[in-house]
C-alpha cells in the first residue's frame, strides 16, 4: 500500500482485506474518541465479539498487531462454530 495514505485508511484497508479473505463482512460500529474503532465480523449470519482496532497503527503498532490477532481469532471462532 502507498505510504501516502493516512494511517487510519491503511488500518481500515488491512482489516477489510483480512475479513474479505475469510468470506465475511465487517460491521464498523464506531470510532471511539478518534483512537480506536470497534468492528464486528459477520459470517454465516453470526456475529463475532467486538474487536477494538487502533485508528492509527503507526502510533500504537503493538496494539494494532494485537488487534489483528484478535480479529483473526474472532474469524476462526466463527468458522469453528458454524452449524
Amino acid at each position: 500500500m502507498s505510504e501516502n495514505v493516512p494511517p487510519h485508511f491503511r488500518a481500515t484497508a488491512e482489516v477489510n482485506a483480512i475479513v474479505a479473505a475469510a468470506g465475511a463482512t465487517a460491521d464498523w460500529l464506531f470510532h471511539n474518541k478518534r483512537e480506536t474503532c470497534a468492528v464486528v465480523v459477520i459470517r454465516h449470519g453470526k456475529r463475532s465479539a467486538m474487536v477494538y482496532v487502533p485508528a492509527n497503527p503507526d502510533a500504537r503498532p503493538a496494539a494494532y498487531l494485537e488487534a489483528l490477532a484478535d480479529l483473526r481469532a474472532a474469524i476462526e471462532d466463527l468458522e469453528n462454530n458454524h452449524d
